[in-house]
């Protein structure tokens, strides 16, 4: 039993057939299966997809073994005894029509070998849907297709949809060449041939990899099952033994601001092979951040072993943050900085322009204006400016400005914003004697923050007076 419950587990943990155009390498890993006995076949499907038909003694197990075509390992078949057998079933094809099938292949290896020089069947169950027949076994046996000798000790390929012959029935008396009660040349037709003389065939119970009696201390294994184009890599999954922090770590982020990179933790196992679909868990054990639920987040791994960490956030206070990855019995740690936000210097660039027209005429007002501006980056408190004329101007008006004299006006702003100006307009009466070039100077200055740049707190700009 525990053996069937690793086995479920582990598929349903799986990513599941890996599809593959016909004819390309097969995929590195596919159906994954636990290393105990494979489910038992019954009357419902196995959690698995895949189960076990044994006879006496017949084994079957899914092994890691340096020898594996691909991935770690592969599905091995025994039969130690003459009268022993085993057959495992891909049970998704239960119900299938046998036309539908159009691509079947598999890989075999003779780890120990007998004297029938034999190697593991696909078997098809079918119902022939004819008359006088409820149930037959289509066989295909690479021994009979007659192409390539049968090796022990090296891996081959067998095609079974594509190379003639191969095929035979059960429950019939099967004569190389002789057209069987089915319809097709016993062992010398192909697939195709098979399919053509029975159209209307169900398959019943799915399609399995055999390994029949009358092969005594045969050991073969099983790898790369493929039908219709899903090739089936048989698999243990990997056994987690290491976690990593590979993402992430040492980073720094200003208080209230998210981290600019995600956590990454790498699951491994043996051989450093990645660990799929393993959660980890992220949890903030120290300092000042969160993530977007709180202290904990959890993420699954994906098929290169890593787990990746929704975004942290750095909290109010600075500080070093610690953030703890675990995943079962394993951990690993990551060490990350909260930093002070930027202390604002109380310094504010402040400037003042005029807006004088180039020429006045005697005897007329004019409006000049009066811009103070604030660069930042702090704001400028208590700000005073100046605006002084020159003989042959009179201020008659200032809103926002005291006027002294009618030669200058004074301003004093509580509060000018970084990024920010002030725009005050004063009207100006040109006397009616006046006449040429006149200069009007101003001036600004904070004071109660530093101004950095003093060299564009003044202006001056010189008009002429026209007659």
């Amino acid at each position: 039993m525990g053996g069937r419950r690793l086995l479920a587990a582990a598929l349903v943990a799986a990513v599941g057939l890996v599809p593959l155009v016909a004819g390309t390498a097969a995929a590195a890993d596919g159906v994954r299966v636990g290393n105990d006995q494979i489910p038992a076949c019954g009357a419902t499907v196995s959690p698995t997809g895949y189960c076990t038909a044994v006879r006496n003694a017949g084994t079957a197990a899914v092994v890691d073994d340096a020898r594996a075509r691909t991935g770690r390992g592969y599905l091995r078949l025994d039969t130690p005894g003459g009268g022993d057998k085993v057959t495992v079933y891909a049970q998704a094809f239960n119900g299938r029509k046998l036309s539908e099938i159009t691509d079947l292949e598999y890989q075999t290896l003779v780890e120990q070998g007998n004297d029938s020089r034999q190697v593991p069947a696909l078997n098809i169950p079918v119902n022939p849907n004819k008359a006088g027949s409820t149930f037959t076994t289509l066989v295909f046996e690479p021994v009979y297709t007659a192409t390539t000798p049968l090796q022990d000790g090296t891996w081959q390929t067998w095609p079974a949809s594509s190379t003639g012959g191969g095929w035979w029935a059960s429950g019939t008396d099967p004569v190389t060449g002789v057209p069987n009660k089915y319809g097709f040349d016993s062992y010398t037709a192909d697939f195709a041939a098979v399919k053509a003389a029975l159209p209307d065939a169900v398959i019943t119970g799915g399609i399995a990899v055999n390994q029949g009696s009358g092969n005594p201390g045969l050991r073969s294994g099983v790898d790369n099952l493929r039908i219709n184009g899903t090739t089936v890599d048989f698999d243990n999954p990997v056994v987690p033994t290491a976690l990593a922090a590979t993402g992430g770590n040492g980073q720094s982020a200003q208080v209230r601001t998210a981290f600019a990179r995600p956590l990454s933790a790498t699951v491994t196992g043996a051989g450093n092979a990645p660990v799929a679909g393993q959660d980890v868990t992220f949890t903030v054990t120290g300092g000042s951040a969160a993530f977007p639920g709180g202290a904990t987040a959890t993420a699954a791994t994906g098929a290169d072993g890593v787990a990746t960490s929704p975004a942290l956030s750095a909290g109010a206070t600075a500080g070093p943050v610690t953030v703890t990855a675990t995943a079962g019995t394993l951990s690993t740690t990551f060490a990350l900085t909260v930093t002070p936000a930027p202390v604002i210097p109380r310094e504010a660039d402040l400037s003042i322009v005029l807006g004088v027209p180039n020429t006045m005429k005697a005897g007329t007002t004019v409006p000049v204006t009066v811009t103070i501006r604030n660069a930042g980056p702090a704001a400028a408190t208590r700000v005073a400016g100046a605006v002084t004329l020159p003989t042959g101007l009179r201020a008659t008006a200032a809103p926002g400005g005291i006027v002294s004299g009618g030669r200058s006006v004074a301003y004093l702003v509580p509060s000018i914003a970084a990024g920010t100006e002030r725009t005050f307009t004063v009207t100006v009466t040109v006397d009616r004697t006046a006449a040429g070039a006149r200069t009007l100077e101003a001036g600004v200055a904070p004071s109660q923050v530093r101004d950095p740049k003093l060299a564009n707190n003044a202006a001056r700009v010189t008009t002429t007076v026209v007659r």
